[in-house]
């Protein structure tokens, strides 16, 4: 994965899929050290009509070279097309020339991560995205899918059905696969070693979260190799199969450096809030949304609540973004202490009080914060219902039951 000999890819040109192009369009350059870097938008690029900024925060469309720091000198933003952690693993099994560096990874991934982003060492054109499987050639498997592919043993026929980088987020073993309307899902396996069936509570999160009016990924479960298998359904394509432009929350609130103290203030809902009254369309409903989204992840246990798992997408007729569909959300019944990032005024801290105390940078009262904590408490308290509407085993059940409404 070198550009000659031993040395390291130093730079890579970016790629965008906009919504009326039939091609991908050349939007900037990045180059790295391998510690810091920087990129620079294209001249022809910050012409065009449609231009969009790759991050509206951090990397405005300016003719302007900006500076990069951390990340080995590569942009958060473009890493979001990146692979995640299951993806790095999936280089080191079907990669026999492993990439060296960040840069290296992207070009890996030949444009299969989320969203609109490709990567290619000639200003050109990128390389095709790689195609996808059936869900009938997965269902064909038989072999426990994720200690296949953990033991390094992974025959050459099954080697197309999981692309590295393909993913959007987390470190699950999954693989993407296309319907018959040529929409992408996104097959989540579970392990052989998991607590309780990750499948199948993620798939009665995606039930309650439709109940208190989230938006959230379309769903549904599957059994393939004798285990469940949680199907979820990219929100990253538009109807004509383009991809759309995604950000993470990572990538808009990323800092190099950052005081352990001032952490759960830095890396909070609140601040997501104030990201969204600055790029969103309608960014009142949206605040809404998020505050939604915090509480519920409070009241079901989701402590694993980080910023790559909230996002935001290109909303292409208003020229502004909107927040993706929630997704990656489980219970964590060993992990009930402290949540990934800040609630309130109170960090990271679980308690109603925390959810309460920023209410007014949600553009909520403090009545309508209250009554939206009572009905996802009122829908969540009902979880045993939805557990048996998936079919998950009283034992997971029990495992699951220290993580809802615990909230005081």
């Amino acid at each position: 994965m070198t550009s000659n000999g031993d040395s390291m890819i130093s730079q890579a040109y970016v790629f965008i899929d906009l919504p009326e192009e039939k091609d991908p369009v050349l939007a900037g350059l990045v180059a790295t050290d391998g510690s810091s870097g920087r990129f620079v938008y294209g001249k022809h690029y910050l012409q065009r009509d449609d231009a969009i900024a790759l991050d509206p925060i951090n990397f405005p469309l300016t003719s302007s070279e900006f500076r990069v720091e951390g990340n080995q000198g590569v942009p958060a933003v473009l890493l979001d097309a990146g692979p995640d952690n299951w993806g790095r693993k999936l280089m080191h099994v079907l990669h026999r020339q492993q990439p060296t560096n960040k840069l290296e990874e992207l070009l890996a991934t030949r444009g299969a991560g989320v969203g609109a982003l490709r990567f290619s060492l000639s200003r050109t054109m990128p390389k095709e995205r790689p195609s996808f499987p059936s869900l009938s050639q997965l269902k064909a498997i038989q072999d426990d899918i994720a200690s296949l592919i953990a033991s390094g043993q992974l025959p050459a026929e099954l080697e197309r059905l999981f692309e590295p980088g393909s993913s959007m987020g987390g470190a699950r073993p999954k693989a993407v696969i296309e319907d018959e309307k040529s929409s992408l899902w996104i097959a989540k396996f579970n392990r052989t070693d998991d607590l309780f069936d990750q499948a199948k509570a993620e798939q009665m999160c995606y039930l309650m979260m439709r109940d208190v009016g989230i938006d959230c990924c379309n769903s549904r479960l599957e059994r393939i190799a004798g285990r469940s298998v949680i199907l979820i359904e990219r929100f990253d394509l538009y109807k004509n199969a383009a991809r759309r432009h995604f950000i993470s929350a990572h990538a808009l609130l990323y800092q190099p450096r950052v005081k352990a103290d001032d952490a759960a203030f830095t890396f909070s809902y609140p601040r997501l809030a104030d990201v969204a009254s600055r790029i969103t369309v309608d960014a009142h409903l949206q605040k809404q949304e998020l505050y939604r989204r915090m509480v519920f992840n409070v009241c079901v246990g989701n402590t694993d609540d980080h910023l790559r798992n909230h996002g935001f997408l290109w909303a292409s007729g208003a020229d502004q973004y909107s927040l993706a569909p929630a997704y990656d959300v489980v219970p964590q019944p060993t992990q009930l202490d402290m949540h990934a990032i800040g609630l309130g005024s109170e960090g990271r801290q679980i308690s109603y009080s925390n959810l309460l105390s920023a209410h007014s940078r949600f553009g909520l009262s403090r009545v309508d914060a209250e009554s939206c904590i009572q009905q996802i408490r009122s829908v969540v308290s009902e979880w045993q219902s939805y557990a048996e509407r998936v079919e998950l085993q009283r034992q997971d059940q029990a495992i699951l039951n220290k993580c809802f409404n615990k909230l005081s």
